[in-house]
């Protein structure tokens, strides 16, 4: 009888042991693992944001790239407008990624099918979308692309940068525009970026001929002033500007 009551207090303790490893067992296994948890979550996160790694694109002879230069297609995006060009959809593997609109001013003043390129317009490596033809008195929508923020920013309304001329320079990180202001007159602004902004630096004056040199307040063909708008060259000789304007120059066929 004994032997039999020690049998069970045997059988009992053995039993209480294989449960007692079994519920600690359980519980390491129930224990969330914080770093494959976190690296999961960040290979999600890196995997749901699009791929805005912008085109390549050779700058020409000059060292400049024009927007006949830059792809009107993206691997990724596509951009459609509204019948009013007032409204953007932009989207992203045929997914709606972002709207741009501007009921009051339209995003372009053009007539007929508006052009749409994809480039590197303020030189971080990223995709941007310039809406427009980028002509001589026209104004265009210039869309950066805000890698923090995972969204698109405007540059360019009729209060702002009209984008005519839409000329960049990667070397110097600058950007050119240039159009008509009279049918005697065109001028030219080299810019910097600051931000999301274009901040001017230099502005040159191309007339036509002497008849013209009073109506626009020089007095030779090409005048260049400053950021402080004083004049630093005033010439008839195109080889005395700086090399970088006479390529500017020879690109708008001037």
């Amino acid at each position: 009888m004994k032997k039999q009551y020690f049998l069970l207090l045997a059988g009992a303790a053995i039993l209480c042991a294989c449960n007692s490893k079994n519920t600690t067992a359980a519980l390491q296994v129930s224990e969330p693992n914080d770093t494959i948890v976190q690296t999961a979550t960040q290979e999600n996160e890196a995997a749901e944001q699009p791929d805005m790694t912008a085109p390549e694109i050779n700058p020409n002879a000059a060292g400049l790239i024009t927007l006949s230069q830059c792809p009107t297609t993206d691997k990724h995006l596509s951009v459609k407008l509204s019948e009013d060009n007032d409204e953007a959809v932009i989207c992203y593997d045929g997914k709606e990624l972002q709207t741009i609109s501007d009921k009051e001013g339209g995003l372009v003043a053009a007539g007929g099918e508006v052009p749409i390129y994809f480039m590197d317009a303020n030189f971080d490596g990223f995709t941007d979308i310039f809406i427009g033809p980028g002509e001589s008195r026209t104004y265009s929508t210039l869309l950066l692309w805000n890698n923090e923020k995972q969204e698109f920013e405007r540059v360019g309304t009729l209060s702002e940068p009209t984008l005519q001329g839409f000329m960049l320079c990667p070397e110097s990180k600058c950007v050119f525009e240039g159009g008509s202001s009279s049918a005697f007159a065109f001028d030219i602004t080299l810019s910097t970026w600051e931000g999301n902004k274009l901040k001017k630096s230099e502005h040159l004056t191309v007339v036509s001929g002497p008849e013209a040199y009073g109506n626009n307040g020089v007095s030779n063909k090409y005048t260049l002033k400053g950021t402080d708008n004083s004049v630093t060259v005033s010439t008839d000789d195109i080889s005395r500007l700086p090399e970088l304007w006479q390529k500017a120059v020879e690109i708008y066929d001037l």
